[in-house]
């Protein structure tokens, strides 16, 4: 099912999946990665954390700014970023807002671009967004100026990624992983050996996996 709510007097579309069960249910907020494609990721993960009885809300946050994609440039130019983690957060306040949701049960799961949001919202986490229960993070990283606002307040994060990822490298995980340590946050570090940044199908199985039972344990 696809919704949408406005944000900035744009329509931002919500791909959804909400359990049968009677609520209110625990919520991941999935954010795609660079290349827009939001069914792939949605379409693997729905099935999983709907048998956890979860709801899951896909965020179309390019639509904010009529983008397809990013463009490299993008990435830099100090002003997409802000607007889609803008998006980001006020999806994240519509999706709370919903009676089907427990406000207080709430997941980010980010990939690649989406997982250096969901982290950066992360540290954000109770403060100027609804509180954050976990995080899932795959072949993304916590970068500046988001890395030193970090504190033993963090979610829980389980970190995902390829060791022969060239696109973000590995050490991106095992700087986030340290810094997590430091600060005494509880985390899981799984790097796939021999996979990129674009998962085979068995380590997709294998990521699939990992991700029910981490958000089965902390949401």
């Amino acid at each position: 099912m696809q919704t949408t709510f406005l944000h900035n007097a744009r329509p931002i579309r919500l791909d959804t999946a909400i359990p049968t069960t009677p609520g209110p249910h625990p919520a991941v907020m999935l954010l795609h990665g660079s290349g827009g494609n939001t069914g792939f990721w949605f379409d693997r993960i729905e099935p999983i954390v709907t048998r956890l009885n979860l709801a899951v809300f896909a965020v179309h946050y390019f639509d904010s700014t009529g983008d397809a994609f990013a463009q490299p440039s993008q990435l830099a130019d100090g002003l997409h970023v802000p607007q889609w983690l803008a998006t980001a957060r006020a999806a994240l306040a519509h999706i709370v807002e919903n009676p089907v949701v427990d406000p207080a049960r709430i997941g980010l799961l980010g990939i690649s671009l989406g997982a250096f949001m969901s982290l950066a919202l992360g540290t954000e986490s109770g403060d100027t967004i609804p509180r954050i229960k976990a995080i899932v993070d795959i072949s993304g990283g916590l970068i500046e100026p988001w890395a030193t606002r970090a504190t033993a307040a963090f979610p829980p994060t389980l970190i995902l990624h390829g060791d022969a990822d060239t696109v973000v490298p590995v050490e991106n995980a095992l700087t986030l992983a340290a810094r997590l340590s430091h600060l005494d946050v509880p985390h899981q570090l799984r790097t796939l050996p021999h996979e990129g940044h674009w998962f085979s199908a068995g380590a997709q199985m294998q990521l699939l996996g990992a991700i029910a039972a981490f958000l089965g344990k902390h949401l």
